[in-house]
């Protein structure tokens, strides 16, 4: 779903943060579970699509404030902006909204050592 900038040697890259413009709670329509979907602001969509594009095929963290939310693996590049991360329940979903909609949040995305 996510991905990170990459001029660097896999061993080497960074973690590259992504500003998050909107975050709302919710629930997915197909699956019944609780979902947080984020649109990124134009830096942060920027960023994502040139990490996307250097790391397809590889495994990512996804992290929000330090801890992995999810380890996808980047399936193609993601020009988009948009995202949506698997909660627990809507309460965690509202309150990791709330995390992602206060300024200062960290929305990280790392490729991770192979």
């Amino acid at each position: 779903m996510m991905a990170a900038i990459g001029t660097a040697t896999p061993a080497a890259a960074e973690p590259v943060r992504l500003d998050v413009s909107e975050a709302v709670s919710g629930i997915d329509e197909r699956s019944g579970r609780a979902v947080v979907d984020f649109i990124l602001t134009t830096a942060g969509r920027e960023a994502f699509a040139r990490f996307t594009t250097a790391h397809v095929g590889r495994r990512i963290d996804i992290r929000v404030d330090g801890r992995t939310l999810l380890r996808p693996v980047v399936s193609e590049p993601v020009h988009g902006g948009v995202g949506r991360i698997p909660v627990d329940s809507l309460d965690d979903g509202r309150v990791l909204a709330r995390r992602l909609g206060r300024e200062g949040a960290r929305l990280e995305v790392e490729a991770v050592a192979e």
